[in-house]
């Protein structure tokens, strides 16, 4: 009697649920500059095969910058005031993810995600404020990592760097497309 030994290869998990705070520094800082705290990211994946996912994900960020008092000229008068710039950005995404490992703690991915953004941008000066509000195609390719706490675990972590593009240019406010480094940091909840 022949024996044959057939190899079986193991998925990642059936499914994933994550949720990440985001760090975003903007590349593009025309209108916000400044590195930001103030994001979430939440998603679902499909593991499709050992290799390959897919899934949905949404996001928040809140980014900032302070425009010093200055006196600023237009037909018919003058004010002088300090500037606060707000950008509120929303996005809901479709995404495809490969998975360099199969097995251990330790699953390095690469992901790109497309989908669709809505931006705030809001100006507050003294009492006042000015908005311009746009809906845009955003894409964010991904690096990162997943890591299981023990091997049958269904808590683990994933940490990941991506690059943020959104048509979102304001022909208001004389803005081009935004884009941003962001920096994720969460929670993994795997389902077998």
């Amino acid at each position: 009697m022949l024996l044959v030994a057939t190899a079986t290869t193991a998925q990642v998990a059936e499914s994933a649920f994550h949720v990440s705070w985001v760090t975003m520094k903007p590349t593009y800082t025309d209108y916000v500059s400044k590195t930001s705290s103030r994001g979430f990211n939440l998603g679902f994946t499909k593991f499709i095969t050992d290799r390959f996912g897919a899934g949905l994900s949404g996001s928040y960020a809140v980014l900032d910058d302070y425009v010093p008092r200055q006196t600023y000229e237009f037909p018919g008068g003058a004010i002088t005031t300090d500037i606060f710039n707000y950008m509120y950005f929303y996005t809901l995404t479709a995404n495809g993810q490969y998975y360099f490992k199969t097995t251990g703690l330790f699953i390095p991915f690469a992901s790109l995600s497309a989908g669709a953004g809505f931006t705030e941008y809001t100006i507050y000066y003294n009492a006042y404020s000015e908005s311009d509000n746009k809906i845009s195609f955003t894409v964010r390719p991904e690096l990162g990592a997943l890591y299981r706490f023990q091997k049958y675990s269904t808590l683990g972590m994933k940490a990941a760097v991506s690059y943020d593009y959104a048509t979102n240019k304001s022909d208001y406010f004389e803005l081009k497309n935004f884009s941003a480094l962001s920096f994720h940091i969460g929670i993994v909840l795997f389902t077998d």
